[in-house]
């Protein structure tokens, strides 16, 4: 299986995630999307506004992945 790499921004801080290791993805009603990095207890808030390219890369992942959208 391949994994599906993201780089983006957050906090000043510069990651790359494998998606694939993300076990949960919430959707906020404002739109942000919030994860969890594995083992790090570190929360990821992307916004749409702020980093508009991982936020589509995100949404077209889980729905690759899940057949499910996060708008429906």
């Amino acid at each position: 299986m391949n994994s599906t790499w993201i780089k983006f921004v957050f906090e000043r801080n510069t990651y790359v995630v494998d998606l694939d290791s993300i076990s949960n993805f919430a959707r906020a009603e404002n739109g942000r999307l919030i994860f969890w990095l594995p083992n790090a207890r570190v929360q990821i808030v992307i916004q749409p506004n702020n980093n508009p390219d991982a936020y589509q890369e995100i949404l077209d992942y889980i729905e690759k992945t899940t057949g499910n959208s996060l708008f429906s």
